[in-house]
């Protein structure tokens, strides 16, 4: 009969593709803190003797800001960037004593925060840089802050060319006392893309550095570079580089002659397998009906789905690994389920488990695949990975048989 149901109970005698580290969830996120920590060398060596700012903003591109920051910390590095404030004192609840920046604009009504958690905020125009001085000098503190100049990107600082206008004004904030410079920088916007635009906003920002120093205001650090251009020219360095993506796994390929590896996997998204059944020919497959068999096939239920962060644009086009073997997204992705078709996966059972991104066995569901496939970037991919999915970390101090949250 099409669509004859099959449910096939598990078999205690095997698991395809489960371990004793595995933990008991229906679908999970695995961070491998060790691989976190080996990308995060290479970096670190290649840019010497510039400091890196690992950007763990978004909860460290979803894997977990305390976490990921907690296995960076020994390496050493001259601060941990963020997004906003409350990024900034969750680190330090969870116990992060180094150096914070927020990198985007504070309101006036977070500076007291700023200011309790220890935080280094971005001043993104003179409005922001003067509402920073006057909130740190009316509490009787003094914030450090790290000026943007906007070489290109268009989106916010000041802007390069009016270097002349603006200086003035900014050696007279910082004569007041409630603020101190820390550092010039700004944002490439096609870094690893567009060599010669990236060397034009480096040349841009020197320019508008020149300018502020000859207005008596002294820099201590110049930066520029995410993960595209530390992995470039050594040029684009300066005094700091504020590496994010390649950290977690991403940007494979990017690096010029003379970069540093490609990074390691860092994040697994896993799920189990709820349930296993065989359709006959012509049966059709989730809401919507978008997938009809054309012979008879054995598809397996997947505890994931688009509440989850899998991608709903991967229904009928994405791919899981299960037992090292590749099986495709049979329907639409639903918002708590998934089935894929493993007629190609002999022996596939109830509770055993499916890779829907990184390695598994000898293949890999590769970042960048995922995010192709997705019609998405590497970014979005791990950042939408939903908080339904506990986090679980491996190969770290710390990191437990549990290791979740």
């Amino acid at each position: 009969m099409a669509g004859r149901r099959c449910i096939r109970p598990p078999n205690p005698r095997r698991r395809l593709t489960r371990s004793r580290e595995d933990p008991p969830y229906r679908a999970w996120l695995e961070v491998d803190l060790a691989a976190l920590s080996r990308n995060a060398r290479r970096m670190a060596r290649h840019v010497a003797p510039a400091r890196f700012v690992p950007m763990v903003k978004a909860d460290a591109y979803g894997l977990g800001a305390i976490e990921v920051a907690r296995a960076l910390d020994p390496l050493g590095p001259y601060a941990f960037g963020v997004a906003t404030p409350p990024e900034g004192a969750e680190l330090r609840r969870g116990g992060i004593e180094r150096r914070i920046i927020v990198f985007a604009p504070s309101a006036a009504a977070e500076i007291p925060q700023l200011l309790e958690a220890r935080l280094e905020s971005a001043a993104l125009s003179l409005a922001s840089f003067g509402k920073l001085e006057a909130g740190a000098r009316a509490a009787t503190a003094r914030i450090p802050v790290h000026l943007e100049i906007d070489t290109g990107m268009g989106r916010a600082g000041l802007p390069a060319a009016d270097a002349a206008t603006w200086a003035p004004e900014v050696a007279s904030v910082l004569s007041r006392g409630g603020v101190t410079l820390a550092s010039v920088y700004t944002h490439f916007h096609s870094a690893g893309a567009d060599p010669a635009a990236t060397s034009l906003q480096l040349t841009r920002l020197r320019e508008a550095a020149s300018v502020l120093m000859e207005a008596g205001v002294e820099i201590p650090f110049l930066h520029a570079a995410n993960s595209d251009a530390a992995m470039g020219d050594p040029q684009y360095h300066l005094g700091l580089v504020r590496p994010g993506i390649y950290l977690y796994g991403g940007r494979r390929g990017a690096g010029a002659a003379g970069a540093p590896a490609d990074p390691e996997s860092v994040a697994r998204v896993r799920a189990r397998v709820l349930e296993v059944r065989d359709l006959a020919p012509g049966s059709t497959v989730s809401y919507g009906a978008t997938y009809t068999t054309k012979r008879a096939e054995r598809l397996a239920t997947l505890g994931i789905g688009y509440a989850d962060g899998l991608p709903w644009r991967l229904s009928n086009r994405g791919q899981a690994l299960i037992g090292g073997v590749r099986v495709p997204i049979r329907g639409g992705v639903c918002m708590d389920v998934t089935s894929v078709d493993v007629s190609g996966a002999p022996g596939v059972e109830a509770a055993d488990v499916a890779t829907l991104l990184g390695r598994d066995g000898g293949e890999e569901v590769a970042l960048a695949d995922f995010a192709k496939a997705a019609g998405t970037i590497e970014y979005e991919v791990l950042t939408a990975i939903g908080r339904r999915l506990p986090r679980h970390y491996v190969g770290g101090p710390g990191a437990a048989a549990d290791g979740s949250r």
